[in-house]
């Protein structure tokens, strides 16, 4: 064996200069540089500029016609601002809040009150809404909560079929303006009750109009409003959206419901206005488990039993070790010569010199009459015998760094332990 052979398929993994070399340079040009990363990457962060920077001017062009469902600033397809407009050019003073302290405090006995989305009120801004001094309070699509606080006399009645319907009923606003699309929540009333129900069927209808209502919780009169108040219970909300103002007689129905007063407060709840847990008005915290629907709940726990029996149906002991011929054979110095390029590129220079300590051992101790794994003590006295080298020099190419051995501080290094090793394996077969 030439000193300066590659390695060998017996085990040898350390590199010749020129490998190293070699490889050195290969590593130099596969790893990109920073001008090649930018020039990469360029393409890609200008891409996301433009989108990041449209998004912003978008935004600041939005800034004022957004809002959600109903709401007077929004421009959007379901927002109110057509409405909105519409009130104002007949007169009425259109003030939006979106605070129950703004609502109630420009809210008089002469004034609109309508409530966009009732349903992100919790029960202390509902009883606290309830005794406003309006006495005219409109509720756009409201649910069983808000209903039984501000609307006792009025009970949910499932959904309706999208379609245009006639008023039938008798109350002026709705027979003026005509057929309206009905779609959304439909509502009945209470029997006994001083109610005009509009767009149904007789029993049900979108438009519920109560009047003489109480102003305050479970039927208690406020002080403040009066002995009730007139309540439009609206569920075919959608009609009055800027996208379905224009059809039928939407607009004039939602100018007749609310134009009836000079002014007009209208009240878009927010998230930020509920009360925060433990201060005045604020609800007990509720635990993340607590908000899922039970039928959730119920299903993820099926779901997990289910998953269980299934493990448990196809856990089974694994048998004996089946071997099997491999789909390719390949060569020893191809899977040595990869193995090196693996540790070259890990830096892992430890490892290979310990590899190729453990390689050499191997070949030694038979031609020492040692057995098999034999102490590094005994392998470096044998040697040293053999060859008549020093016991140091011997060992500190054979045993390990912790033991005694060189440990290679660069590839030069690791080259240079493995040329000595191949030439003291030399000298043993020699002598």
């Amino acid at each position: 064996m030439s000193p300066k052979a590659p390695v060998s398929a017996a085990g040898h993994l350390g590199p010749t200069s020129h490998d190293a070399e070699a490889n050195h340079r290969l590593e130099t040009s596969v790893e990109p540089t920073a001008r090649e990363r930018w020039l990469r990457l360029r393409g890609p962060l200008v891409i996301v500029a433009v989108l990041v920077l449209g998004g912003v001017v978008s935004a600041l062009f939005q800034a004022g016609t957004g809002g959600g469902p109903l709401d007077p600033r929004s421009a959007r397809q379901p927002g109110g601002r057509a409405l909105a407009v519409l009130l104002d050019q007949r007169g009425v003073d259109v003030r939006r809040v979106d605070t129950l302290d703004a609502a109630m405090r420009l809210a008089g006995a002469d004034t609109t009150l309508v409530v966009a989305q009732p349903d992100l009120l919790v029960s202390a801004q509902l009883d606290r809404l309830a005794g406003a001094p309006s006495r005219h309070l409109v509720l756009f699509a409201p649910g069983e909560k808000a209903l039984t606080v501000l609307a006792p006399n009025a009970l949910p009645a499932g959904d309706a079929l999208a379609r245009t319907r006639a008023p039938g009923c008798a109350l002026p606003a709705a027979r003026r303006a005509g057929a309206v699309r009905v779609d959304g929540p439909m509502y009945r009333a209470l029997p006994n009750s001083a109610a005009s129900l509009c767009y149904g069927d007789g029993t049900r209808g979108g438009l519920l109009r109560l009047t003489d209502e109480p102003a305050a919780p479970a039927g208690r009169v406020s002080a403040e409003s009066g002995a009730g108040r007139t309540v439009d219970v609206v569920g075919m909300s959608t009609s009055f959206a800027n996208s379905r103002l224009a059809d039928d007689g939407n607009a004039a129905l939602a100018l007749n419901l609310l134009g009836g007063d000079r002014e007009l407060v209208w009240y878009v709840p927010s998230l930020s206005d509920v009360p925060a847990p433990g201060t005045p008005g604020g609800e007990e915290p509720r635990s993340l488990t607590s908000l899922l629907p039970d039928g959730l709940r119920f299903g993820v726990g099926q779901a997990g039993v289910a998953l269980a029996l299934l493990m448990l149906s196809a856990a089974r002991r694994l048998g004996p070790v089946v071997p099997e011929a491999l789909p390719v054979v390949v060569r020893a110095s191809e899977a040595v010569e990869g193995r090196a390029r693996l540790y070259h590129r890990a830096r892992a220079r430890d490892r290979a010199a310990q590899a190729l300590r453990e390689a050499t051992a191997a070949r030694l101790s038979p031609l020492l009459g040692l057995p098999p794994n034999p102490t590094p003590e005994a392998l470096v006295v044998a040697v040293a015998a053999r060859t008549g080298r020093a016991g140091t020099q011997v060992r500190g190419l054979l045993a390990a760094p912790d033991a005694g051995g060189t440990r290679p501080g660069d590839d030069g290094s690791l080259v240079r332990l493995a040329d000595d090793l191949d030439t003291l394996e030399q000298e043993v077969r020699r002598s």
